[in-house]
This record gives C-alpha cells, structure tokens and sequence, in this order.
C-alpha cells in the first residue's frame, strides 16, 4: 500500500513549486499563472496541459529551479500513472529528465545559495529520487538520496522557520525510516538510518494543518498511515474522511476516486466498494483520465471486496473477467496481483491445480512488485480462506 500513496503524494509535492512569496527572485505574473495551471494539470492526471505549461516555465526564465521542478514531476506522473511503471522506455525518459532536473537546481543554487524554494525543491527531488531506488531495490542509492533530500529540506526550513511546507518531507522520512521493511534492516543499522514514527507523524499532521502547499500531500500520506491496520495510528475512519475532501477537491483524478475505494474497503464497505469498482470500471473509456491501464484496478477492488464476502464465485468470476479484459495489456503491478488472488480463490474451491498453475504464472514474471514469496507459499501450502479483513488490504502487498 505504502508504493500508491507516497507516489500520488510525491506527484501532489508538486505544488512546492508555486511558492512565488518566498521565492528569491519575483517570477512575472504570467510565468506564475503557468506554473499554476501546470500544477492543476498534474494533481488532475492532464499531463499535456501540465508539460505544456512547464514548458513555457522553461522558455521565459530558463534557469529557474519552478521548471525543473515541474519538469521532473510531469516525467514521474506520466511514467507512474500512463504506463502503471511497466514501459521501460519511458522508466530511462524519467531518470534523465530527473537527473537533468537536479543538475539544473544545482547551478540556481550557486548564484541563489539563499532562496529557500531552491532547497526545497532539491530535497524534494532528492526525495523522489530515494523512492524510485527503493522501488527498484536500489537501498544504498535510495539512502544516500533520502540523506541528500533532508539535509535540504532542513536547510530550506533554516532558511525560513515558517516554511511549514519542510515537515511534509522531514515527517515521510521519520515515519517509513522507522518503518524500514526487514529486508533491509541491517542494512539501515550500517548506515545508520534512523527514523521516529510518531515524530514523523506529528511532522505529517503539522504538514497537513499549517504547511501553504503539501498540505493535501500530508493527507494523503496520513491516509495510509492510519490505512495501517498494525500502526497505533490506525484510524481508516479518519483516512475516508480526508480522501473524500481530496476527491471533492479533485474529481478529474481517477486515482484519488481509487483511493476512496481502498479507504471504503478498510472500513468494511464491501458493497459500496464493488458499486464503486463497477463504477469506475464505467468510466474507463469514457472518460479520458481513466485510462485502460487502470483495468486491472478496477477488478481488484470487485474481486477483493467478494472475496471479503465469501462470495467466492462471484470472486472468480470478477478476475477472470478481468483477466479476459486485460490480457493484450503489458504485466502490471495490479494485473499481476489480481493473478495471485485468482489463484487463493481456486484454493478456496478446491480447485488446487489450477490454484497451482496460478501460482506458478505469477513467478513466470520478473518479480518487480515482491509477490514470489507469497506466490512460493502458495504453491507449498493451499491458502485456506478467510473473509473480512482477514483477506488482507485491498492494494497489493507487494
């Protein structure tokens, strides 16, 4: 769950970049009214209209870190909500847009070493930087870029003690520094990585209270922390209380009417969330922002939210329509897990060597997502059903 709600907060940090009363230099008003409507185009997935206008950013002040910034954020947004981090082409067009984008906030900071928005957005992207690494398993280059993105996010906030916008990034690298997953545990002890839950908490939620710009970012992260069902902070009462304000504030942006699902799912709300999977299955095609890509997101919420029922044949039935729906799309993350769970629910029905051939095709996959061991546990021992939240999250939990 962590990979979808950092990565939608990472792209809604965008908004970091409109910050014209702490800039350094007084951007002109139209070069502003650009970066706004390029931030509008990102928060609600129109990545043309957004690269449209960080493109004018780029062509009437250059050097500036506000096109960078954007530049970067439309490459990782198109990249994670296009292509579902399945096309490879587009995974070397964001890593050199990102590095590009580094760079050229490297060279504003040599002839502006005091403008708070400069280090900010360099943490920021130092930040997105970590959790690409972290994604690709990457951990030293992830820890290095995390060290990198907090000694600038500090530095910005000694720059300026009110730029509350600072604790959105001190408070992701507290919480999920302390949150490490096993895997990497001693890895963290060598370099010694350290993190503080409930600070990073409390940094998130001043975030969310007083920070200008990451303050819907602060909710999202938030949203999964209280998603949690082993966190003290666990509260998915609260966390459908903020994405329905978020989805509210941005109704173009399928991902955040995804997350409503998610969060309706924690809260038991089986029923609204098949009516909402089939809902938004609807709009595929019909609307532009639901993309075919999305498919498989769709069946995971309907098929899930049976499976939570026991309604097992209906559970079937939903993922193999799916499955029928999707099978001309390149593997994704969702598409993958969605063959995982088809493969639980022929255990469930006795049907074990086609639960076994399930099994085996998702380990057929280069395992981008983390889903081989409980694959490998699934073929060892048949899963025996379970109902409520005894399925486990919605997402994926790889």
């Amino acid at each position: 769950m962590r990979k979808l709600f950092v990565v939608i907060a990472a792209v809604l940090f965008a908004t970091t970049l409109a910050a014209p009363v702490r800039a350094e230099i007084k951007l002109p008003a139209d070069i502003m009214e650009n970066v706004t409507v390029g931030i509008n185009g990102v928060y609600n997935l129109d990545f043309d209209t957004a690269n449209e206008n960080i493109q004018q950013v780029f062509k009437k002040y250059p050097d500036h870190p506000f096109g960078h910034f954007g530049n970067a954020m439309v490459a990782w947004a198109r990249y994670e909500y296009e292509f579902e981090l399945s096309d490879s082409a587009q995974q070397k067009k964001f890593e050199k847009i990102l590095d590009d984008s580094i760079d050229g906030i490297k060279h504003w900071m040599k002839a502006h070493p005091n403008d708070p928005n400069a280090y900010m957005g360099m943490g920021a992207l130092q930040g997105l930087r970590a959790m690409f690494s972290m994604r690709t398993r990457s951990w030293i280059t992830a820890y290095f870029a995390g060290r990198k993105a907090i000694s600038n996010l500090e530095k910005s906030m000694e720059l300026d003690p009110t730029y509350y916008d600072a604790y959105f990034g001190l408070g992701i690298y507290n919480y999920f520094a302390g949150t490490l997953p096993s895997v990497i545990k001693v890895l963290a002890r060598i370099v010694a990585i350290k993190g503080d839950v409930a600070q990073g908490v409390k940094q998130l939620n001043i975030a969310r209270e007083k920070a200008t710009f990451t303050s819907d970012s602060a909710k999202l992260i938030l949203i999964e922390v209280q998603n949690n069902r082993l966190s003290p902070f666990y509260a998915p009462d609260k966390s459908l209380e903020y994405i329905n304000q978020l989805h509210a504030k941005f109704p173009t942006n399928p991902l955040m009417h995804y997350v409503v699902l998610i969060c309706l799912f924690e809260n038991g709300k089986y029923d609204e969330v098949i009516a909402g999977g089939q809902e938004f299955l609807g709009l595929i095609g019909s609307n532009k922002f639901y993309k075919e890509i999305y498919i498989p997101r769709a069946y995971t919420a309907i098929g899930t939210s049976y499976m939570a029922k026991g309604e097992w044949e209906k559970a079937r039935a939903a993922f193999e329509q799916g499955r029928a729906q999707y099978a001309n799309q390149n593997p994704s993350r969702w598409g993958v897990w969605n063959e995982y769970r088809l493969g639980q629910i022929y255990d469930v029905l006795g049907q074990r060597e086609k639960a076994i051939a399930q099994y085996k095709k998702v380990l057929s996959f280069k395992d981008k997502w983390g889903f081989d061991d409980v694959a490998k546990a699934g073929l060892k021992t048949p899963w025996q059903g379970a109902t409520g939240k005894g399925v486990g999250p919605l997402p994926p939990e790889g």
